[in-house]
């Protein structure tokens, strides 16, 4: 029987942030996007233009080589980041991952990035990917934005702000696709805030999880500026002065 569990959103977490100090070449003093995680003890970190571990040269793409840590081999695993307007991004995802340990294996992740554009109305969260040979092993899934625009991802459970859905899935048979959707709900920033992703849980041996998927998006409200609305009112009442003086000069030219 498949098992899936949705839980309520907007609950504030206790959870703290650190602005990550990875001057590694070109990398940015503040870490904008940054992944770390935890693999059967093995733990690893990376920060968005780190060119000692990200092998993408752009802005707001991280990606990963495949790597084997604790036993467990990831392939393809990229994290990307998009500041609106119209919309803001954050996602993550891995081709596979194979349990070649063993035994079981404890696995968490956390993608996390700041300054995305306010004013926001409106996010939507959701997960997905296919088990394969992996009954009982479990996925959690998690997505919170914070106000303050803290960076996440410091450690696989670093999530500062707002829990905003969170969902779980225990794999059944052979091969086993799962899908988690928040919908879209509320939530109003109002000024540069962060969004971070979690993901954790245990991978059996002998079991890989095929397209794992994460991703949160939010609007970003399209706002008049008080200066262009002034001018455009200005405008209007020249062209209403002009349109009088020519109705004026038209009447005195039949009299």
């Amino acid at each position: 029987m498949r098992t899936i569990v949705y839980r309520s959103k907007h609950a504030l977490t206790a959870a703290t942030a650190s602005i990550i100090a990875l001057a590694v070449g070109m990398a940015p003093a503040n870490a904008v996007l940054q992944i770390s995680g935890t693999v059967g003890g093995v733990s690893v970190q990376c920060a968005d233009q780190d060119f000692t571990c990200d092998q993408n040269p752009v802005a707001g793409q991280l990606s990963i080589g495949d790597q084997t840590l604790g036993g467990v081999q990831f392939i393809g695993s990229s994290q990307t980041q998009t500041i609106g307007p119209p919309s803001n991004k954050l996602d993550t995802s891995s081709f596979q991952i194979i349990n070649n340990s063993g035994g079981s294996v404890d696995i968490a992740l956390a993608v996390s990035g700041t300054d995305f554009a306010s004013p926001t109305s409106l996010f939507s969260a959701s997960g997905g990917g296919t088990f394969e040979t992996a009954a009982g092993s479990t996925i959690d899934l998690a997505f919170y934005a914070d106000a303050a625009n803290a960076q996440g991802a410091d450690s696989p459970t670093d999530a500062p702000g707002t829990l905003l859905f969170t969902g779980s899935h225990v794999a059944v048979g052979l091969t086993d696709t799962f899908q988690l959707n928040s919908g879209t709900s509320p939530l109003v920033e109002t000024g540069p805030f962060s969004m971070t992703l979690l993901a954790s849980g245990t991978l059996i041996d002998g079991g890989s999880l095929v397209g794992r998927t994460q991703a949160l998006v939010t609007d970003v409200v399209a706002v008049n500026e008080p200066g262009s609305l002034a001018l455009l009112g200005g405008a209007l009442f020249g062209l209403g002065l002009l349109g009088r003086r020519r109705r004026v000069r038209s009447k005195h030219a039949w009299t």
